[in-house]
Formats: structure tokens, sequence, C-alpha cells
């Protein structure tokens, strides 16, 4: 390891910056915790300012970056489930958003419900199933940029991308829009 300079950490910052926020979005994807997701951010910088002069070389930096990202959330992973410990995650949602100011309370309610039903689709995939889906469908990488990402053979891609796709379409069918603790019970003509 060379002797680190003043230089090398606004270098550092300088190539980082523009991917934080990508980095961070991915992150909360994966992990679906603001605490977490941050905490997975902040180990990657940790590794990676090391490999400065190996990052200056890099051509394609976002992709690169979301594969070191993608390994470091894996290794954690199964750390975690090494662990005799079982922590608590938090009730965070994955897909909070805001309504826009035009939306009518109708169309506002419609959207929360299809959330919710998507959400707890999503959780109910197994992990492999919801990391695709994520990279895939919410994050907008092609088939070949996860094939770099997660090493795993384009055919392999397409097969498990379809049934994490059918089975999502499974569960959102059966979904009914609020859990039954959250239903009014003995309520009539409502």
């Amino acid at each position: 390891m060379w002797p680190i300079r003043r230089s090398d950490h606004q270098l550092f910052e300088q190539l980082m910056r523009p991917h934080l926020k990508y980095l961070y979005r991915l992150a909360y994807r994966l992990t679906g915790q603001q605490h977490a997701a941050e905490d997975l951010v902040q180990e990657v910088m940790l590794k990676l300012f090391p490999r400065l002069e190996e990052i200056e070389k890099i051509e394609k930096l976002s992709p690169w970056l979301s594969k070191v990202l993608y390994r470091v959330f894996i290794d954690q992973l199964r750390k975690d489930k090494r662990s005799p410990v079982d922590l608590i995650g938090d009730d965070e949602s994955i897909y909070e958003t805001q309504p826009g100011k035009e939306q009518q309370p109708a169309e506002v309610t419609e959207s929360e419900i299809l959330q919710k039903k998507i959400q707890y689709a999503v959780t109910h995939l197994n992990e492999d199933q919801r990391i695709l889906i994520m990279l895939h469908d919410v994050e907008g990488y092609s088939l070949l940029e996860i094939q770099q990402i997660q090493d795993v053979p384009l055919g392999t891609l397409k097969s498990r991308l379809n049934r994490a796709r059918a089975k999502l379409r499974e569960i959102l069918k059966e979904v009914e829009p609020y859990a039954t603790y959250e239903r009014v019970k003995g309520v009539r003509g409502i």
C-alpha cells in the first residue's frame, strides 16, 4: 500500500461522488433498509480506497462498482446467516414514494394499495429471485450486466428471471389489499 496523501482523498472523492447516489439506491434495493444500505455503501468505500490506482484505470466505473457492491452484500448475507444473532429488521418500505400533487385521493389510495401488494409479494420471493427482480426490473440492469455482476450464466439468469416473475404474478393474484389485522371487523354497510 502506498502512503496516503491529501490528494489521494480528493481523487477518490472525485471518482466516487458521481456514483454515490446510485450505489446507495442499489444498496437500498438490495437491503430494504436505510441504515443497512448506508452501512453497505460505507463498507464498499472502505474496501475501495486502498485500490485507488486500480480504480483510476477502470473505463466504465458504474458497472464495476455495482459488482463490488453486490459481492460485498452477498458476503455480508453469508456472514449474517452464519451468525447466531438474529437481528430484527426495520419496517421500512422498499417502495416509499410520495404521490404527486395532481393525484386525486382515490388514485393515491389505489397507488398505495398496489405498492403494498408489490412490496408484500417481493418480500415473499426467495433471496435470489428478489435480487434479480431488483437488479433487472427495478434498477434497469440488462441481463448481460447482471451476468457480469453475479457471475451466473446468461441462460440461468433468463430462466431465473422468468420463474421470479411467474412467482411474483402468482403471489400478487393471491394478495388482498390489506392484511387481516388492518381490516375493520364487524362494520356493516361499508
